[in-house]
């Protein structure tokens, strides 16, 4: 049936009913949401910590075979946790201040706060030499 354009539309009131019911099977229930695993926030913040090392120093790069590597056992955890590997940040809560403590405890470490390249690079290197998750995702260009 034609309706003008601005005009009021309206549906049957058995439409709306089956509309309603439509739309509430296809939303997920809300779950609970569960703390996020440590495994989780170590993995966040040694894959960003890593891309910020290497954007930061010319010698330094992302891995890609240890990436991929790391990613696959990160998914491995969270599906044994049940937790969604498609969007895994949906199933927990964030807590930006875990994330915080740890990159600012990596900073410390190396005292990184206004440093130089030269030292990045160097944090690096030392994070690679200590074998952590930050430095097992680090390769040095040309090697």
């Amino acid at each position: 049936m034609y309706q003008p354009i601005g005009a009021k539309r309206t549906m049957p009131g058995d439409m709306k009913i089956w509309t309603m019911i439509a739309v509430l099977a296809a939303t997920p229930a809300m779950a609970e949401k569960r703390e996020m695993p440590d495994y989780l926030v170590d993995a966040i913040v040694a894959s960003t910590t890593a891309r910020t090392i290497a954007m930061s120093c010319p010698d330094l790069s992302v891995n890609p075979i240890a990436a991929n590597r790391a990613s696959t056992e990160l998914i491995t955890k969270l599906e044994a946790d049940g937790i969604s590997t498609d969007d895994p940040i949906s199933d927990v809560l964030d807590d930006p201040e875990r994330f915080a403590a740890r990159q600012q405890a990596f900073m410390d470490k190396h005292d990184l706060d206004g440093a130089p390249t030269t030292l990045v690079c160097d944090a690096g290197r030392a994070e690679m030499a200590e074998g952590t998750g930050i430095g097992a995702l680090l390769i040095e260009e040309g090697k």
